[in-house]
């Protein structure tokens, strides 16, 4: 995995959606961090923080082939967290 460290988001999406369904660790592993404290900051405990971090993930892998590259994917997978945050409210 670590050859692909240096991969853009964007490089490794449009490989996920070549096939390549195992670069998506990538992006999680990138993200886990940034969606934690998201979920932490809107005080959600720490179980409840992991269930939205993996309900965002999976929103976000479902519609990985809408993403258009108009923000960054970072600003994209963040507005899918908020969503779920709110939702949970």
């Amino acid at each position: 995995m670590s050859q692909f460290t240096e991969l853009t988001e964007v490089e490794i999406i449009e490989r996920i959606l070549k096939g390549e369904k195992s670069l998506y660790e990538i992006i999680v592993r990138r993200f886990n961090p940034v969606l934690y404290k998201i979920g932490r900051s809107y005080n959600y405990n720490h179980e409840d923080t992991q269930d939205l971090m993996q309900d965002t993930f999976i929103d976000a892998y479902k519609s990985l082939s809408q993403f258009e590259g108009r923000a960054d994917f970072k600003t994209w997978i963040i507005r899918i967290m908020l969503n779920n945050c709110y939702r949970k409210k």
